[in-house]
């Protein structure tokens, strides 16, 4: 068996293989800002698909998922290793976060074995296909029908609001399997080719013109039931795995070293509004100080909860409520 030091020598052994020449000088610098010079060197999505092949992206997943095997301390640490190297670790969209959790506890082998390690090196990217126009806070309300046709579901509906639809090849789905039981009982939660024939993809266009979210129509899409990844009904629970680690990595307990460490999900960072501040003379006044003391000592207090929550569940819906004011009073001042 594979010791720790050597799993950590094959990681690195990996990397310094597959990046530009210059990006272990600037990790050995230490400076700040020395690997967002080289980074511009790397293509990411590249370099993440081969991260993923070799087991990297998801390393405590099996090897027949795609992943390495590791032991969750082994895996703690080949993460750790990665943050210390400062490389893209995961593929865009919302497949690792999100559909694989669901999907490693709630799919049969055939359906792990065929979506799981497409998930890990990004060669399928993921979109969620939950809330539809009149099931949006109420989701067991949804429309969305699928009928069991042989080896294949007829599914029809629509959904909003997804996320990235445009550039998903692939999408969790909720669809009601059985009108005549209780509303939460007759969901089954599906993957989805989301270039299927039937799947029709409408751009949500925002205030600033930017085309993030999306309508979706399905139409007679015919599904495989090979893509089922809840049983038979029991698509509410399977769902609920998924809106878990929703919350989880919205809470910033997934987020290691990055911008999301000064207590934001976007914008400017305190040590950036500190600048400003310096820059144009209000760190002298006694207001504008206190306010920084105050976010600054938020900051502390919410990087010590997300330590004591890294088990999700409800602790992250308490992280992700924290951080957000926490982004909004930044974002203020």
């Amino acid at each position: 068996m594979e010791t720790l030091a050597q799993t950590i020598a094959a990681l690195d052994e990996f990397l310094a293989g597959r990046l530009p020449e210059a990006w272990s000088a600037a990790v050995a610098s230490g400076e700040p800002g020395a690997v967002e010079r080289v980074r511009v060197e790397l293509d990411a999505a590249d370099f993440v698909r081969e991260l993923g092949e070799a087991g990297w992206v998801m390393p405590h997943w099996a090897v027949e998922h795609g992943g390495r095997g590791l032991a969750t301390e082994a895996a703690r640490a080949v993460m750790d290793r990665l943050a210390d190297w400062g490389v893209p670790r995961l593929p865009t969209g919302s497949g690792t976060q999100l559909a694989a959790p669901a999907i490693l506890e709630w799919a049969g082998d055939d359906t792990k074995r065929r979506f799981l390690p497409r998930i890990a090196s990004g060669e399928e990217r993921w979109c969620q296909l939950f809330s539809e126009p009149g099931a949006g806070s109420d989701l067991a309300s949804l429309a969305t029908t699928a009928e069991r046709d042989g080896d294949e579901w007829i599914v029809n509906g629509q959904k909003v609001w997804t996320t990235l639809a445009q550039d998903a090849e692939f999408g969790m789905l909720l669809a009601r399997t059985d009108a005549d039981v209780v509303k939460h009982r007759g969901i089954t939660y599906f993957g989805v080719d989301m270039n299927s024939p039937g799947v029709e993809i409408r751009p949500l266009v925002n205030i600033a013109g930017e085309h993030e979210f999306n309508e979706v129509f399905l139409t007679d899409v015919r599904i495989p039931d090979l893509y089922r990844i809840s049983p038979i009904g029991e698509g509410w629970s399977a769902a609920q795995t998924t809106l878990s680690a929703e919350r989880f990595t919205l809470s910033g307990t997934r987020q290691r070293r990055t911008r999301s460490d000064n207590g934001i999900l976007g914008g400017k960072t305190l040590d950036e509004v500190i600048a400003l501040a310096r820059a144009h003379g209000a760190d002298a006044d006694p207001v504008i100080r206190a306010r920084i003391a105050a976010l600054w000592t938020r900051q502390q207090v919410l990087r010590w909860t997300i330590a004591r929550t890294r088990s999700g569940g409800a602790a992250g819906s308490i992280t992700k409520v924290l951080k957000a004011e926490t982004n909004q009073a930044v974002q203020e001042l």
